[in-house]
């Protein structure tokens, strides 16, 4: 009974700091490793909560994937992210970088998902490739499938990219050996292999498990001859660039280049500051 009670006052208070703009959208830059150059940045979200500071997405987004209000919130900083993504490409277009986005169970079982997304496109002039990608877990992909498939087709169609995101999460909270944990990740990508796919982030336990041998070049390898981009997820010091680059890693995200930024930090780096 408490439990639920408690839920249920999170909800009213986060509805209202939805309804009050205490969300903000932040922007967290990916780099190309052969270059050190963005190419691409996640819109993420943080709550500036006016007792508590500013709060991650972990200290107060609800568990429940298909919650209402988690739903309502995703739409929100998809409207922005689109926003912003044609704002960049039009102001840069030398610079043309990819936003990304989550995209929660709750909106990938909406039957107009890529129609609407399709609409916010035109609206908001956002075009080119490469310009708009939608992140969905692995967890997600795997049991909602073909539902998952059709919806990420029809994205497809509309020029968004398909990432999946925190790859490997799953294998790497088993505790397995490095041989078990690599063939368990060769696996995966050849039960993805059927969703039209485009990048895949490795999570960073996973990296982390199979440390700079050769087992997980041989998972990045097999992303690769599978037509997919690889970013190695929380790259916070030199060893883990390195270990990135050995790995054969194409792209990196983390606090070693970028903290997440407000947009007018996204201006000033594209702009060359």
């Amino acid at each position: 009974m408490n439990r639920v009670k408690q839920t249920a006052i999170a909800e009213s208070e986060l509805q209202r700091a939805l309804d009050c703009g205490e969300l903000i959208r932040l922007y967290q830059p990916i780099v190309d490793l052969a270059t050190d150059e963005p190419v691409g940045v996640e819109a993420l979200v943080r709550w500036d909560h006016p007792a508590r500071g500013l709060l991650g997405p972990g200290d107060f987004l609800l568990d429940e994937d298909d919650n209402a209000l988690l739903v309502r919130i995703g739409w929100s900083v998809v409207i922005e992210a689109i926003k912003r993504a044609g704002h960049w490409r039009r102001t840069f277009p030398d610079r043309p970088i990819t936003v990304s986005v989550n995209l929660s169970a709750g909106q990938l079982e909406r039957r107009d998902l890529s129609v609407r997304v399709e609409q916010l496109l035109l609206t908001n002039e956002v075009s080119g490739p490469r310009a708009l990608a939608f992140e969905v877990s692995e967890r997600h992909l795997l049991s909602r499938r073909p539902r998952a498939r059709d919806r990420l087709t029809a994205l497809r169609n509309v020029d968004v990219d398909i990432v999946v995101d925190d790859f490997g999460a799953t294998a790497a909270a088993s505790d397995v050996e490095a041989d078990e944990l690599r063939d368990s990740a060769l696996e995966l990508l050849e039960s993805l292999a059927t969703f039209p796919l485009d990048v895949v982030k490795l999570d960073p336990r996973f990296v982390t498990r199979l440390g700079t041998d050769a087992r997980i070049a041989e998972v990045v390898d097999a992303a690769h001859a599978g037509g997919l981009r690889v970013v190695a997820l929380a790259v916070e010091n030199e060893d883990d660039v390195r270990r990135a680059r050995h790995a054969g890693c194409d792209l990196a995200q983390g606090f070693h280049y970028f903290h997440p930024k407000r947009p007018s930090y996204i201006d000033q780096l594209l702009a060359g500051g």
